[in-house]
């Protein structure tokens, strides 16, 4: 029997609200989710629907593509705590991005009023003409107001190239070329865990490394979302945290936990990289949900029970636990937001689909 993973994951979600039992206490929205932590409730509630508004993105993308109108199906599932980064990165700090950041681009939206993120996805996704960023010629994570610039990632081709950003911005300054971003910028540089042995990944890397070696500033994050799998090739574990941990010249931070660590962790990798001016790699532990792809048979090289074990670390859900846990939001409130989210999304697609396509 065929089972439909994507309409699974989204009951699991949507069970764990049903039956998360009420908080004993709320805390206020400016309170922080615990004492080792700056998170405050409001802003885990913001990450959090974020995150949602990226997953539901995923889903329309699979059920546009099955009513004929939509043309790419790679969803960010699974790699939703990349928002974590979005919110803590400025829209003046150029972003080279991994194809899975959804939750990244929904989070950094935040600082750009003006930016629809949900309408932008769903024109690209439907090939439209309106598409901002490709005017529907390509599905690509980009925006000039975010400051991303578009970036076929698949094959980590992208990071020579935020490595030569990074190594720009302060070079510019001391030889007087005009820089439109503030001088404390930095550069991030999302990839995936396969993606990192890449010739052009290591070349990257290994540049930025050689820089600060040789006294040049080079504000670099390397942003690594491990899900522990290329493809249909698993990573052997702990590949990445043995292949970049003891690199000299190379700060690594390993993200992973609940979302207050992760929060905490991956400020102090932005703080580190934007002080020090210098190359920071940073680990992030994600899972990747529902295959490389819409046409990827996960089932022909996964097991059942290792996909399942796979979809309950569903960070969706493990954040709302965290969420209700701590009071930041009771599971009505979850469940209302969830709903209106998907809602949203739902609505910005139709309204794509009928649209007309490419420029």
């Amino acid at each position: 029997m065929v089972v439909d993973r994507v309409a699974l994951v989204e009951r699991n979600l949507d069970r764990a609200l049903a039956q998360a039992e009420a908080p004993a206490a709320r805390l206020p929205p400016d309170a922080p989710l615990s004492e080792r932590t700056t998170l405050t409730a409001r802003q885990a509630v913001d990450l959090f629907t974020d995150q949602v508004r990226s997953r539901a993105l995923d889903v329309v993308a699979r059920a546009l593509k099955a009513q004929g109108a939509g043309f790419y199906t790679i969803s960010s599932a699974g790699h939703e705590q990349n928002a974590v980064v979005g919110a803590q990165l400025r829209t003046t700090d150029p972003a080279f991005l991994h194809y899975r950041s959804g939750g990244f681009m929904m989070a950094r939206s935040r600082q750009a009023p003006g930016v629809d993120p949900v309408t932008d996805t769903v024109l690209s996704l439907t090939a439209s003409a309106g598409d901002p960023i490709a005017q529907g010629r390509h599905k690509v994570w980009g925006s000039r107001p975010l400051w991303v610039p578009p970036q076929t990632s698949t094959i980590a081709s992208h990071l020579p190239k935020a490595m030569g950003t990074a190594f720009a911005l302060d070079r510019a300054r001391r030889i007087g070329v005009p820089v439109d971003i503030p001088p404390d910028s930095i550069v991030c540089c999302s990839f995936g865990d396969a993606s990192a042995n890449h010739a052009t990944a290591l070349a990257g890397i290994n540049a930025a490394r050689y820089s600060h070696r040789r006294g040049s500033p080079v504000p670099i994050l390397f942003l690594c979302e491990d899900n522990g799998i290329g493809i249909s090739v698993d990573t052997p574990r702990r590949w990445i945290s043995s292949s970049f941990s003891g690199l000299p010249h190379l700060e690594y931070v390993h993200a992973a936990g609940e979302l207050d660590e992760v929060w905490e962790t991956v400020a102090r990798a932005v703080t580190n990289c934007r002080t020090a001016r210098r190359p920071v790699f940073l680990h992030l532990d994600v899972v990747r949900l529902w295959g490389h792809a819409g046409t990827d048979v996960e089932s022909g090289y996964r097991t059942g029970d290792e996909i399942a074990a796979v979809e309950a670390r569903d960070p969706l859900v493990v954040n709302a636990r965290r969420l209700v846990a701590t009071g930041a939001a009771t599971p009505a409130q979850l469940r209302e937001l969830v709903a209106a989210v998907r809602a949203e999304v739902a609505e910005a697609a139709a309204k794509a689909a009928g649209g007309p396509k490419l420029a």
